[in-house]
């Protein structure tokens, strides 16, 4: 599941396929991946001929900005941005660009694939309210704890989906949350409003030691997600369900809060 640090990773590819090349073709071969009532067409014909000047992230949304307008571009839960080999088909893909660079020397295409559909793909002049009203980035603008504490002392939610609103902090997803609760050893159904500024610093430590081992986990040529077929789990206790804690050996627990699985060590996590 795409989170903060699968979208940074996504950033920098498309960054390096796209940055100052030209999209001479662009085509919507799935129109579902569009918002209600926008045609197919009209987005092919607005991004024909367009240059791209950059490609940015906030949380996990990806904005892509041409020399008129703007791609945004959200990954919802599986999808993914990837070249287009010869020409041919893409598994799931709904979105395709040809691109050239550098004068014409360099032909190749992009595509957007997303088997489940949930995600998103907006073609406009300014910026959406989805990307406005993010919070912080916590790579990008960092985390300041005590902005964060205030922000909790405000929410009596536990604090597990509290750090999933992406009005608190941006790009902050199940994966993430579950790793930085547990190296910051507090109990994800711990109400926000209780936990104290030390706590709260706690948390930010574990945020940021989270996503700088999971950025480290991206190396290879092509984004691959946990979720995936054949893909190996290398978080510490996302997805370890029922497995012993790596510090205490005690079972982790799993559990439903606020309709997400979480797993939590019920011995070292207060």
């Amino acid at each position: 599941m795409p989170e903060l640090p699968e979208v940074e990773f996504a950033r920098k590819q498309l960054s390096r396929w796209l940055k100052n090349a030209k999209i001479v073709r662009a085509e919507v071969v799935d129109a579902r991946i569009l918002d209600a009532k926008v045609k197919g067409i009209a987005i092919e014909k607005s991004l024909t001929g367009r240059l791209v000047k950059s490609v940015e992230r906030r949380g996990k949304w990806l904005r892509i900005v041409l020399d008129k307008g703007k791609i945004f571009s959200h990954f919802g839960m599986t999808g993914k941005w990837v070249l287009a080999e010869n020409d041919k088909p893409v598994r799931f893909e709904k979105i395709r660009l040809d691109i050239v660079q550098g004068q014409g020397k360099k032909k190749f295409s992009v595509s957007y694939a997303d088997p489940r559909l949930f995600g998103r793909f907006v073609v406009a002049e300014k910026d959406l309210d989805a990307w406005s009203s993010l919070g912080p980035d916590p790579l990008n603008d960092g985390i300041d704890a005590d902005a964060l504490h205030l922000k909790l002392m405000r929410r009596s939610l536990p604090i597990k989906p509290t750090l999933l609103d992406q009005k608190v902090l941006a790009g902050i997803g199940n994966i993430q949350a579950t790793e930085a609760l547990f190296f910051a050893r507090i109990d994800p159904r711990r109400p926000s409003n209780q936990l104290s500024r030390k706590e709260t610093g706690a948390i930010v430590k574990g945020i940021e030691k989270s996503l700088r081992e999971t950025l480290a986990l991206q190396k290879g040529p092509k984004l691959t997600y946990v979720e995936e077929a054949g893909a190996e789990n290398q978080f510490t206790i996302y997805g370890h369900g029922d497995e012993p804690c790596p510090n205490c050996g005690t079972p982790l627990k799993k559990i439903a809060l606020a309709g997400r699985g979480t797993v939590f060590c019920p011995r070292d996590q207060k």
